[in-house]
């Protein structure tokens, strides 16, 4: 995804030093787009199947997920476009990839977004009936709307307006964006405005005030000694999951910050068009394999469910009978304690 002012840049020639360069960013491609195209199937499959994670922040992971597998469908085609020195399909279909690629991503940081305000409002809330009054399901739907709207108005802008073009860019090889006309802001940097600042301030800010109140809270909720009464211990250990779950999702933000901010900034530092936006698209792209990673490895209600798929898929696979180890039993799961979102223990 390359939305670049190339008005100055010579239409016969391109910013890749060989071909082999091409080579490697589209192989890079296919590799992140396979294995974000399991890997988020796999997180949509356990959020569906599992009672235990059908939880509030997960409706944002499964709207992200949703998201990622749509970029990880329509990549493939760009990754194809890139090794090509024509467009090698129809036109429609370059403008549907990059309309495709635009509006998943976008929505992905916006569902960030909702995540970190649906972990400051759930932490920092004092009682659960609060929690579930501030995020009803007729909100969360809307919240949902939201996280595609914003996106879907800014990629359909070249399709219904001669603000932009969209289509084959031969400087990139990739179906792209151009601004056709001189104004000071351009549809790169109208890209850059709508999807980066306003995102990163709420994201910072919310995980800013949950960092803060978890260090504010903790001493008291986790410094009782072993006298504790039942229900406080209780208290504490449903506690200590919130902080627990609120950091594994700080840990996909900071990794899709890491993986989103090098596009943005060079969109809109660097002035001439360079094969350095390309990695970073690349590396854009490529963080749609990177979450299900992440569940997978500290997300301990993921890491279960995904666990147990996999000991369904051999147990059917075998003709002998196999008794699931302890926590991985597919059909029924623990009683669900993820949005029981508790005031800190006193």
């Amino acid at each position: 995804m390359n939305a670049w002012n190339t008005s100055n840049a010579s239409w016969g020639g391109n910013v890749y030093a060989s071909y082999a360069e091409r080579q490697f960013l589209s192989a890079a491609t296919f590799v992140a787009s396979f294995v974000g195209l399991l890997g988020n199937l796999a997180v949509i499959c356990a959020i569906l199947t599992v009672k235990k994670l059908q939880t509030t922040t997960n409706v944002f992971v499964f709207n992200l997920a949703v998201a990622d597998v749509l970029t990880c469908t329509v990549a493939p085609l760009q990754a194809l476009t890139s090794l090509n020195d024509e467009l090698v399909f129809p036109l429609w279909v370059c403008k549907l990839v990059a309309f495709g690629l635009l509006t998943c991503i976008g929505c992905s940081i916006n569902c960030l977004v909702c995540i970190a305000v649906n972990r400051l409002i759930g932490i920092t809330t004092a009682a659960h009936s609060v929690y579930r009054k501030l995020l009803t399901p007729c909100k969360l739907s809307f919240a949902l709307i939201l996280t595609w709207f914003p996106p879907l108005v800014v990629a359909i802008i070249p399709l219904l307006s001669d603000y932009a073009k969209s289509g084959y860019d031969p400087i990139f090889y990739s179906c792209a964006w151009q601004s056709s006309r001189s104004y000071t802001f351009t549809y790169a940097m109208l890209i850059a405005v709508v999807f980066f600042p306003i995102q990163f301030l709420v994201l910072f800010v919310s995980y800013l005030k949950i960092f803060l109140y978890v260090r504010k809270t903790s001493r008291s909720t986790l410094g009782h000694d072993g006298t504790a009464t039942t229900n406080l211990a209780l208290q504490r250990q449903l506690w200590e999951r919130q902080v627990a779950v609120t950091k594994n999702l700080f840990l996909v933000v900071c990794v899709f910050l890491l993986c989103l901010s090098p596009y943005f900034l060079i969109l809109a530092l660097v002035k001439t068009a360079s094969s350095a936006l390309s990695y970073a698209s690349t590396i854009l792209v490529a963080n749609s394999s990177v979450n299900p990673i992440i569940y997978a490895t500290r997300h301990p209600d993921f890491r279960t469910a995904f666990a147990g798929m996999v000991h369904c898929g051999r147990k059917r696979r075998s003709s002998q009978p196999v008794v699931a180890p302890p926590g991985r039993v597919c059909p029924k799961t623990k009683t669900n304690t993820d949005d029981i979102e508790l005031q800190p223990p006193a």
